[in-house]
């Protein structure tokens, strides 16, 4: 069974690193096929963080979700040889690749509830800088790493681990996690 947590915890560092390195830093190669993820950046910031490339079946808009569909597919093949080894552990992984789906492919149909549960993920997409909360279905390892940079565009979470919980364990998260900082404000131009 500590193979349940122990999947949560290398999914969430993984879906940070993926979304950083390969989809943010080999994705500005605009030759690469992680390109395809500055157009989804593109997209959002116009559309007020709505996503119109999952209405899409066919064409250029789709073949930005299928790339998206068939990484999270690979993931979870290359994983599947370690079932025997470490069940929970795998498929917790597997889990956790069909919510990375559900909540992004959610959040960006629908802005509100993603303002509500996945506050990092449009503070990534709206805030000024696009370097930092790279995290989507939690914010653990953007608090593990220093990158959680709160923004105007969403209500915060309530503690670092982005699940409610009661007042009392939400508080001592954070007196041993720290909070993260707000991006500055903008500076208005002096003429």
């Amino acid at each position: 069974m500590l193979g349940i947590p122990l999947g949560l915890l290398a999914a969430n560092a993984f879906e940070w690193y993926a979304h950083k390195a390969i989809l943010h830093e080999a994705g500005r190669d605009k030759k690469g096929r992680e390109h395809y993820h500055w157009d989804h950046h593109r997209e959002v910031r116009r559309h007020e963080f709505r996503e119109h490339m999952y209405d899409h079946y066919f064409g250029e808009e789709y073949d930005r979700h299928r790339f998206e569909v068939e990484s999270l597919v690979k993931v979870s093949l290359l994983v599947s040889p370690l079932f025997p080894i470490a069940p929970f552990f795998t498929a917790t992984l597997w889990y956790s690749a069909a919510n990375y789906y559900y909540c992004h492919r959610k959040s960006h149909d629908n802005p509100e509830w993603a303002r509500e549960h996945l506050p990092w993920h449009v503070d990534h997409h709206l805030g000024r800088n696009q370097d930092t909360n790279w995290c989507v279905t939690k914010p653990w390892f953007d608090y593990i790493m220093g990158t959680r940079v709160l923004t105007h565009h969403s209500k915060s979470e309530s503690n670092p681990l982005g699940i409610k919980l009661p007042d009392f364990i939400e508080n001592l998260l954070w007196q041993l996690i720290p909070k993260a900082q707000y991006e500055p404000a903008r500076q208005s131009a002096v003429a």
